[in-house]
């Protein structure tokens, strides 16, 4: 099920139970036959739930939820986890989105231009009885080499991408490679860790907030987190909590590795812990981390605009030059 569905239903089911109606009658208004079902052969809602495809964090909201007897409550922070992640999300696709297209669109055209147009002027071009200049020769050369080997070479990609694909499902040490490259790219890395951030801080403040014991939420977040940096970070936690330290000194002792790098996010934990209001220390720094992310995606769209703008001005400038350079040379010399 995908997490807009989720939302609307657990916001249409938090509104039901809100009003004063059983949840039997709620989910029998939504016409939820399956959950009803399941619900009638005594399985609670977090398991009826979780057989339909939600998202096993919001799962475990409501599953504490019901041990609690909160579960309006529970179903109230589950909506907002998913309004958070779908608009993380969006945000993260708006920052990557306009690049891969203005990629995508580039390689179509030099595959055109390769394709067909060149070919149509080295035609043109046989019937001149001078030497052609070397930008053109080499643009010809190209040209030969897409059409004799683009189908090879497209066929390679494909045969690679599926076996990384392969490997990827099998091997955890490529998973890590790859989560730890993606961190150190420039921009995009900072886009990652903050999403990260994001959402390691508003887990384990939903988690807290419900009353679960942090490592409990740790562990939680660790095994939904669906990314090993996260994952590596959240085990470097629960080792130092489990050997006496707070979580402000457990994040201080974590590796490079960490998501938590600021002092000031740290101290802003520390101030939670004393106070005894951590949750909403934790919600802060999503918040704050939120408005950071915000900044790097307008950054990376007000720098990468005019950088895609010049290389494809770049592009398109060397083949127009090198397929008219022969004619300008022969209008020249006539």
């Amino acid at each position: 099920m995908k997490e807009n569905a989720q939302l609307h239903l657990i916001r249409q089911l938090h509104s039901l139970l809100r009003s004063g109606l059983s949840l039997l009658d709620a989910i029998q208004l939504m016409g939820l036959s399956n959950i009803q079902k399941s619900l009638a052969n005594g399985n609670s809602l977090s398991y009826s739930f979780s057989k339909i495809g939600f998202h096993p964090f919001c799962v475990n909201l409501i599953q504490t939820g019901e041990a609690t007897g909160d579960l309006v409550d529970s179903l109230s922070q589950a909506a907002i986890y998913l309004d958070k992640q779908i608009k993380l999300q969006k945000k993260i696709k708006k920052a990557l989105s306009y690049p891969c297209i203005v990629l995508g669109v580039s390689v179509l055209v030099l595959i055109a231009m390769f394709q067909w147009v060149i070919p149509s002027f080295e035609s043109m071009f046989a019937n001149f009885q001078a030497e052609l200049p070397w930008p053109t020769r080499l643009l010809i050369k190209i040209s030969h080499w897409v059409q004799s080997y683009f189908l090879y070479f497209a066929m390679a990609i494909l045969c690679l991408t599926v076996s990384f694909k392969l490997i990827w499902k099998k091997h955890s040490q490529t998973q890590q490679a790859v989560d730890l490259l993606l961190l150190k790219l420039p921009i995009f890395g900072q886009i990652r860790k903050s999403s990260l951030l994001i959402q390691w801080s508003r887990n384990i403040s939903l988690l807290t907030a419900r009353g679960v014991p942090i490592l409990e939420a740790l562990k939680q977040t660790a095994l939904h987190s669906n990314d090993w940096i996260s994952f590596k970070f959240c085990a470097q936690i629960n080792v130092s909590l489990a050997q006496g330290w707070s979580l402000s000194e457990s994040i201080g002792q974590a590796s490079e590795q960490s998501l938590l790098t600021h002092k000031e996010q740290i101290q802003l934990i520390k101030v939670g812990e004393a106070s005894g209001d951590l949750p909403q220390m934790l919600a802060n720094i999503a918040n704050q981390e939120e408005d950071h992310l915000d900044h790097l995606i307008d950054q990376l769209a007000q720098s990468i605009e005019p950088c895609l703008m010049l290389i494809m001005g770049l592009i398109i400038g060397c083949l127009v030059i090198s397929l008219y350079l022969p004619i300008f040379e022969m209008g020249q010399i006539l």
